[in-house]
């Protein structure tokens, strides 16, 4: 397992003042976050081989490429090619991607349609470059469920469309560990957060928050987990 920093996480600092940030807390990589100032937006190849290099020369990793990619979007043929091409820059095999507009109990059936049929020819392009579709589990998304994030990938039924675990504020402690258990054969990412309390976005440091990550990292490492723990 090694551990990375989304740079999300300091999105109002310059993406290389956010590296050096990684490079002294001794992270491993570093998932740059997808939209401005981080990444271009229109995409520009000249800018993020810049950003490729300046992660590079601090002998980072580049763990995923944070896109917001979503197949229920319009525009998704674009964003589907913008970040394969991203993810070929920056060297890495994984794109994070988003899925629908509202939660998975509120989605109709043709938005369940649209975002598997979307994600199987993403996935289908994605792997003539070798890369890995990784779902952001995410509350009011179609991946804010276990239940929905297994329709989604026994819908899609690639072997290149993966998960990205993150905890939710609207879940119990024990609720959070559960899912954990239950999706964890398919997860390549997981996103650490911590949380006050149940039902508040009131952020924690990962070790005061209400999850004790001591065990949530057991779950995976009891799979041989060896993706990234990114603190987002």
């Amino acid at each position: 397992m090694k551990t990375g920093l989304c740079t999300i996480a300091f999105r109002d600092r310059p993406f290389e003042a956010v590296l050096d940030l990684a490079v002294e807390a001794g992270f491993d990589g570093v998932e740059p976050w997808g939209k401005p100032d981080h990444t271009p937006d229109p995409f520009d190849a000249d800018i993020v081989k810049r950003a490729a290099e300046a992660v590079q020369s601090r002998g980072l990793e580049v763990a995923q490429y944070g896109s917001y990619a979503n197949p229920t979007d319009e525009g998704f043929d674009q964003q589907l090619s913008d970040a394969i091409e991203i993810a070929d820059i920056y060297g890495t095999d994984m794109i994070r991607v988003w899925v629908g507009n509202c939660g998975s109990a509120d989605a109709e059936e043709d938005q369940w349609n649209q975002a598997i049929e979307g994600f199987k020819t993403f996935c289908d392009r994605a792997s003539d470059r070798g890369k890995v579709l990784v779902v952001e589990m995410h509350g009011n998304r179609l991946s804010d469920t276990v239940d929905g994030c297994m329709r989604l990938i026994e819908g899609v039924d690639r072997g290149n469309f993966r998960m990205n675990f993150q905890p939710m504020y609207t879940e119990s402690p024990d609720q959070a560990l559960d899912a954990a258990q239950a999706i964890s054969p398919y997860v390549s990412t997981v996103h650490a957060q911590n949380y006050v309390q149940t039902g508040s976005n009131q952020r924690a440091l990962i070790a005061e928050g209400l999850i004790d990550y001591r065990t949530l990292i057991g779950i995976f490492r009891t799979i041989r987990f060896d993706g990234y723990l990114e603190v987002e």
